[in-house]
């Protein structure tokens, strides 16, 4: 069976060897949400099948698959070469090669990772459990040099992978007037932005707008705020954030093709954070059901409160969950 390697050049080792220190700093806050929800709706005859975490982070979804089904083997992505450099010297060495895989990888390029990386296994075994957790983990939140967070001073990146060279702050200070009234308002769905992006494209004129802290001091000057409720540049942060990482259309395009790829009687668990994600995957496995499987989550699964309480960023957490049931030649001539 082929697998990816992870090769880091060195002059990118030292860079990832000091972000990894801060990573473990603050990767132990890390909690994955629904895990007990997400076990509980694994077929009763999984024991020792294959399962693909789409999107490993800080191994949480991974750890709970492992330490509960200790015979299965589990395939972990991460377009974040931190998340997988941290993975490979905290987590790696308490599971055995076969039990887990690594792979510093986008699954957003599904179709080639299967047909070129994974054919002979796709062949033989496939995937019986696939995990994709479209949350930011709170490592990547936490670390101001990343771009993600509005609280803490930082670059305007917001890139997962960092290896791509477009950035937020090519869009707030590239994108013309109207294309960030249409990014904050399709993407953000915030309905008055007209205050914010005339603000922002005035500002820009004088300076760039460089730090994360720049651009919320400005959203909260034209929006206001007494520090009560969501800060207001909560969905201004997301919209960038989903469209610097092409979040949306690689869900959009790539979550069908997971379906496909399952065994039979495998399942595919998806959990998201907004109202966007949450629409996409609801509106693939109601045009999936019943044609090549089950959508068992009808009514969307949500945290706990107990499970609220212990970890606030769970609180918009929604899980949906489909089951293939016919085989792909089968699907094809229906």
């Amino acid at each position: 069976m082929s697998f990816y390697s992870l090769e880091i050049k060195d002059r990118v080792r030292n860079a990832a060897h000091i972000m990894v220190k801060k990573f473990s700093e603050s990767v132990f806050r890390h909690e994955p949400v629904l895990v007990e929800e997400i076990l509980s709706l694994f077929p009763s005859s999984f024991q020792n099948g294959w399962v693909l975490d789409c999107t490993f982070g800080a191994g949480g979804h991974t750890k709970a698959i492992l330490n509960h089904y200790p015979s299965c083997s589990v395939i972990a992505l991460d377009r974040d070469l931190y998340s997988i450099k941290w993975g490979l010297e905290n987590i790696k060495s308490h599971f055995s090669e076969q039990s887990l895989r690594l792979i510093h990888a986008n699954f957003h390029q599904y179709s080639d990772l299967m047909e070129h990386h994974f054919p002979l296994f796709m062949k033989t075994k496939g995937f019986d459990i696939i995990i994709v957790d479209l949350g930011v983990s709170s490592p990547q939140l936490d670390e101001a040099d990343r771009g993600f967070s509005f609280y803490k001073e930082g670059p305007l990146d917001m890139r997962m992978d960092r290896r791509q060279s477009f950035t937020a702050s090519d869009i707030i200070n590239q994108w013309s007037e109207k294309q960030l009234m249409d990014l904050f308002y399709s993407y953000g769905e915030i309905y008055n932005v007209k205050p914010v992006v005339k603000a922002l494209v005035k500002e820009r004129k004088k300076s760039p707008i460089k730090t994360t802290k720049q651009l919320a001091d400005l959203i909260i000057k034209k929006r206001g705020w007494r520090k009560k409720g969501a800060h207001p540049a909560t969905s201004y942060f997301l919209a960038l954030r989903l469209k610097v990482n092409n979040e949306l259309e690689g869900l959009s395009e790539n979550l069908p093709k997971m379906i496909q790829s399952l065994n039979i009687f495998g399942r595919v668990f998806v959990v998201t954070f907004h109202s966007l994600e949450d629409r996409i995957v609801k509106n693939i496995f109601r045009k999936e059901d019943k044609k090549i499987g089950n959508h068992l989550t009808k009514k969307v699964i949500t945290p706990t409160r107990e499970e609220i309480k212990r970890n606030p960023r769970a609180r918009s957490a929604k899980l949906r969950v489909f089951e293939k049931e016919v085989n792909n030649e089968l699907s094809a001539s229906t």
